[in-house]
C-alpha cells in the first residue's frame, strides 16, 4: 500500500525522479548498441560544403556497415540488400561531429552516429534477418600457443599473445580482455592445464579479472619447410640455387632475404614465410553462457607474414565467440511472454535505476508497475523469447531473477551493497 505523501514531499520526490531519469537516460544513450563512434571521414570536392556532404554520406554508410557487423549473424548479412544513402539516413536519429577540419575543398572529421533502435529493428525483421542486441560482460581470453615444442601460455615466444594485444578495438557485442600474465596468473593455471581445463580453474582465473566467462584460444602452428630447404631440393637442376644455398649456410639466417632474391632471379617462385602453414584453432568457453568447444583450420596465404597470419587467426576467434553469443541471444519476436516479478527496494533511486536497466534490455518490451509499497515493487514484465534468454540479459545488467517462496524475485548487486543506507527512503 502506498504511504500518504505531503505536497512538499511529493514535489521533492518528483524533482528527484526527474533528475535521476535524465541522468540515467544520458548514461543509457552513451552505452547504446545503436551508437557507432569514431567514424573517420576525409573527403574532397569543389567546395567545402560539397566535401562535407560527401563525407557525411560516406560516414553514415560506414556506420551502418559497422552496426550490421555488430548485430547481425555473419551468415545473414548477405540477405540484406544495399540501401541508398537516403534510406540509411532515415535510420539515424542524429550525429555528433568531433575534430572537424575544413578547407576550401576538403573536409575531415570524426563522427558518432545514433541509429534509431526501432527503425533498424523493423528493417531487419521485414527482411527476416536474425540479429542480437544483448551485450556480453567481459570475457577473459587465455591464448595458448604451440609451434611443435609444446604448449606455451605465459612465457616467450609470445607471437600468439602479441597478436591478441595488437588486435583492433572490438566493437561487437562481446568485450574480450587478456590476463596480465603475472606471477599470480602463472600460479593459477599452466599451459598444459589450459589445454585440458577444468571449469573451476578457469573460473578462478576469471575471478581475478571480475568475469565469469573465460575463453581458452589455443593455436597449434605447423610451419612449412623453410625456403632454403626447397632450394636444396633443386641442387642438381640449378647451379645458381646451389650457390645461393651454400651462401645461406655460411652467412646464417640473416641472409635469407638475399637468398630469396637470388632464387627469384632464376625463375623459381619463392615461398612466403607462412605459405602452406596450417594453424589449428581450438576455442573452449566456460561461464554464464553455454559451455562448448569449437575448432577450425586456417592455411597461410602465399604473401602473408606470420604476424598477419596470426592477426587473421585472432579475428577468426573473435568471430567464433561473437557468433556463438549472437546465436544464443538472437531476438525471437515471434514469442512474447509476461512475467509478474517482485522487486525489493531500499530507496527511490533503486526503483529509478532498476526500471531504466530493465527498459534497456533488448528482450524487454515493456515494464508496467502493478503495485508499489515501502521497500517493494511488483511489475509486469513483457519480454520476447524464452525465460532463459531473459535471465541471460538480466545477468549482463547485474540483475538476477530467482524463484523464491512462490514468487519470481529480481535481485541486484547494487541493492545488496546499499543495505543499511537510508538515503531517499520512502
Amino acid at each position: 500500500m502506498i504511504q500518504p505523501l505531503t505536497l512538499r514531499r511529493v514535489a521533492v520526490v518528483a524533482a528527484f525522479v526527474a533528475f535521476a531519469v535524465m541522468m540515467s537516460v544520458g548514461a543509457a544513450k552513451a552505452e547504446s548498441v545503436y551508437t557507432i563512434k569514431n567514424i573517420a571521414v576525409d573527403s574532397s570536392a569543389v567546395s567545402a560544403a560539397d566535401a562535407r556532404s560527401v563525407a557525411l554520406a560516406e560516414g553514415q554508410r560506414a556506420a551502418y556497415d559497422r552496426l550490421l557487423r555488430r548485430l547481425v549473424l555473419v551468415e545473414d548479412r548477405v540477405l540484406l540488400s544495399i540501401l541508398e544513402d537516403s534510406q540509411i539516413a532515415d535510420l539515424i536519429d542524429g550525429y555528433v561531429i568531433d575534430n572537424e577540419l575544413v578547407s576550401s575543398t576538403r573536409y575531415r572529421a570524426n563522427l558518432t552516429f545514433d541509429f534509431n533502435k526501432f527503425t533498424v529493428r523493423n528493417l531487419l525483421r521485414q527482411r527476416n534477418i536474425r540479429f542480437a542486441e544483448t551485450r556480453s560482460n567481459d570475457v577473459l581470453v587465455v591464448p595458448v600457443y604451440d609451434t611443435g615444442d609444446g604448449p606455451n601460455l605465459w612465457l616467450e615466444p609470445g607471437d600468439w599473445r602479441t597478436a591478441w594485444l595488437a588486435r583492433p578495438t572490438n566493437e561487437g557485442l562481446v568485450s574480450l580482455i587478456l590476463p596480465l600474465g603475472d606471477v599470480m596468473d602463472m600460479a593459477a593455471i599452466q599451459a598444459g592445464e589450459a589445454l585440458a581445463p577444468t571449469r573451476e580453474a578457469l573460473l578462478s582465473l576469471g575471478g581475478r579479472y571480475g568475469t565469469q566467462d573465460v575463453v581458452v584460444a589455443s593455436a597449434f602452428l605447423e610451419l612449412p619447410e623453410p625456403p632454403a630447404q626447397d632450394i636444396r631440393e633443386e641442387r642438381e637442376n640449378n647451379d645458381t640455387a646451389v650457390d645461393a644455398v651454400d651462401a645461406f649456410d655460411t652467412a646464417g639466417s640473416s641472409e635469407l632475404d638475399q637468398v630469396a632474391e637470388i632464387v627469384a632471379t632464376t625463375g623459381r617462385r619463392v615461398r612466403g614465410p607462412v605459405e602452406g602453414a596450417i594453424l589449428q584453432l581450438t576455442v573452449h568457453r566456460v561461464g554464464t553462457a553455454a559451455e562448448g568447444t569449437t575448432g577450425e583450420l586456417l592455411r597461410g596465404a602465399p604473401s602473408e607474414s606470420l604476424e598477419l597470419f596470426l592477426a587473421r587467426a585472432v579475428g577468426r576467434v573473435v568471430t567464433l565467440v561473437e557468433g556463438s553469443w549472437k546465436q544464443a541471444n538472437t531476438l525471437r519476436f515471434e514469442s512474447e511472454n509476461v512475467l509478474l516479478i517482485a522487486v525489493p527496494l531500499k530507496s527511490l533511486m533503486d526503483w529509478v535505476d532498476i526500471r531504466r536497466r530493465l527498459r534497456d534490455l533488448a528482450v524487454v518490451v515493456s515494464v508496467n508497475l502493478a503495485a508499489l509499497s515501502r521497500g517493494r515493487a511488483e511489475i509486469l514484465l513483457r519480454y520476447i523469447g524464452e525465460r532463459e534468454q531473459l535471465m541471460i540479459g538480466l545477468e549482463q545488467s547485474d540483475l538476477a531473477l530467482i524463484f523464491e517462496s512462490g514468487d519470481w524475485v529480481l535481485q541486484t548487486a547494487a541493492t545488496d551493497r546499499q543495505s543499511g543506507q537510508s538515503e531517499n527512503k520512502f
